[in-house]
């Protein structure tokens, strides 16, 4: 009876340490390739780590009583389980982790048109300077740069493009990784 009482723990301690390990490879695969948050949006990403990893917290803890009890994270482990196999491999969570960035790509995506869209208050489907400043303020710093054609207006495309544009920038200056060691110097001795 011991035995298989191990086991089980073992088991739920596997579960809730895949759940954990999942939602910090989201993070970091999220925050290392998600496009940057289109301005104006309120910096989601970061708002969402700065917070504990509060939406996946909410996406695993159903009942919402803010914990997540053996019973979430065993549903968490079996949605991830795809072979129903008991484990989780390396492709389990590489096509989870995929999933939820995708899902959270269309939901940012979704926000930010419902933004645009309440700022275009004339509904022609641009936003003027004006418009920009009173709906999305945070864009308003950067309609110059995203005004692609200079009409004095930004199309979601205009905006979609431009941030694209910068987010490959910024990627572009980061650090690619480990610098190589220097060459040892060939001192005569």
């Amino acid at each position: 009876m011991q035995g298989k009482s191990q086991s089980q723990i073992l088991k739920h301690f596997l579960a809730a340490s895949a759940a954990f390990l999942v939602a910090g490879g989201a993070f970091a695969q999220t925050a290392a390739t998600a496009p940057a948050p289109a301005p104006g949006q309120g910096g989601a990403m970061h708002h969402h780590m700065e917070h504990g990893g509060g939406m996946w917290m909410k996406s695993v803890d159903t009942d919402g009583d803010g914990m997540i009890s053996k019973a979430e994270a065993d549903a968490l482990f079996n949605r991830i389980d795809t072979n129903h196999d008991g484990k989780l491999d390396k492709n389990e969570m590489a096509a989870y982790r995929k999933t939820m960035m995708e899902q959270r790509r269309a939901e940012m995506q979704k926000e930010f048109e419902a933004k645009f869209k309440a700022a275009d208050k004339n509904g022609d489907g641009a936003l003027t300077k004006d418009e920009v400043k009173a709906g999305m303020p945070r864009l308003a710093q950067r309609f110059d740069q995203l005004d692609a054609n200079h009409d004095g207006k930004l199309t979601l495309d205009e905006i979609k493009a431009g941030m694209q544009k910068m987010h490959e920038e910024r990627m572009q200056r980061m650090p690619r990784g480990p610098a190589a060691p220097s060459a040892p110097s060939s001192s005569g001795g």
